[in-house]
């Protein structure tokens, strides 16, 4: 079975149980706050969690509000207009856009390579090769 991509992980830290912030926070603010770290990641939003989509990430829990203030309280999340922000987001992952730029510079790579080992084989062009329809400079 091959392993998923890299952006379908996001890093927990083995001892984010030991953070001060998330035991007074409690244990419903920490599931909220592991909820918060998938859905931040899952959906690209560099560590921000939309306040329309609370309810969502804190479907079962009681009291979701009062579980974002407490993280707020004790500065795991902060407030920002629209929602809130994972204060500890960029000390573990790295921005959207360095992801993109990452992923583009690999497939560009690949491209490059696959482009001059089919020039190898005798092949001039190839309809699908990035590179033969110009979408990639070659090397």
């Amino acid at each position: 079975m091959a392993r998923p991509a890299p952006s379908m992980f996001v890093p927990l830290d083995v001892n984010y149980m030991r953070d001060p912030r998330i035991r007074r926070a409690g244990p419903d603010a920490e599931l909220l706050y592991i909820r918060a770290l998938a859905y931040a990641k899952g959906g690209e939003t560099d560590g921000f969690v939309h306040d329309y989509d609370i309810d969502v990430i804190a479907v079962g829990l009681s009291k979701p509000l009062a579980r974002v203030a407490a993280l707020v309280r004790e500065g795991a999340w902060s407030e920002q207009e629209g929602g809130w922000f994972i204060t500890g987001w960029f000390n573990w992952n790295q921005s959207t856009t360095s992801l993109r730029d990452k992923k583009r510079r690999q497939a560009e790579g690949a491209a490059k390579t696959n482009h001059k080992k089919h020039l190898n084989n005798g092949v001039d062009f190839i309809r699908d090769c990035p590179v033969c329809l110009g979408d990639v400079e070659p090397a």
